[in-house]
């Protein structure tokens, strides 16, 4: 919301323009539409989430959801041309709790299409899957009745609370795996990291945060 806030003093005279991948049921169109003027596109692969987001939102004609994978090219920049009606380019583009559940292959190619918008901001939100955060996490899942514990063995917890994710099944589309620090890395090399903050709170190192929310930034030409 801080961001959004921050944009739309920015952009007072027109509506936030705003492109989610990994949109699922909509949930943050239902978020910020209301509090701020967004003119939003959501980009989700599941159809059943499609359907869904797109029943729940119908009519609302500053809503649209694409089915379709992140990954292919030129499908962000749909919805964007001229032959909409819209101006062209997002002015933020959010992932949030999304992108650990692309396989790395794929998840280069989200990250590039995005660099490739040029959008004001790219923010994006990731679990903590490596380093001591996982054993509090797991642990608390365990103690709680709740399932995200089940993914892993307790090895594996054990091998990835210590960083030996090579002790680890290669990622795939889950949690196990998954290390915030490549993506970072990767979203590095096509934009321009400017925060990064850590949940459920700010002055906790990575290692014991349960998430890592990113903003990053258009490189300036050289």
């Amino acid at each position: 919301r801080s961001v959004f806030e921050r944009l739309a003093r920015e952009i007072p005279d027109r509506p936030i323009r705003v492109l989610e991948v990994g949109c699922a049921h909509g949930k943050l169109f239902e978020d910020i539409d209301g509090t701020f003027k967004v003119d939003y596109i959501g980009i989700e692969l599941r159809e059943d989430f499609v359907a869904q987001a797109r029943e729940r939102f119908a009519g609302r004609a500053n809503c649209r959801i694409v089915q379709g994978s992140a990954s292919e090219p030129g499908i962000l920049a749909q919805g964007w041309g001229a032959d909409s009606g819209r101006e062209s380019g997002p002015d933020i583009v959010v992932a949030l709790e999304t992108l650990e559940h692309i396989p790395e292959s794929n998840c280069v190619r989200v990250v590039e299409n995005i660099a490739a918008l040029k959008p004001r901001l790219f923010v994006l939100s990731v679990p903590v899957e490596v380093g001591p955060a996982v054993w509090i996490k797991n642990v608390s899942s365990w103690l709680m009745g709740y399932i995200r514990h089940r993914e892993y063995t307790w090895a594996e917890t054990f091998w990835a609370g210590l960083y030996k994710l090579d002790r680890l099944p290669a990622h795939g589309v889950e949690h196990k795996g998954f290390d915030w620090r490549w993506l970072a890395q990767t979203v590095r090399h096509n934009m321009r990291i400017v925060e990064t903050r850590t949940h459920p709170l700010a002055i906790l190192p990575p290692a014991l945060s349960t998430s890592v929310f990113i903003v990053a930034v258009p490189r300036k030409p050289d």
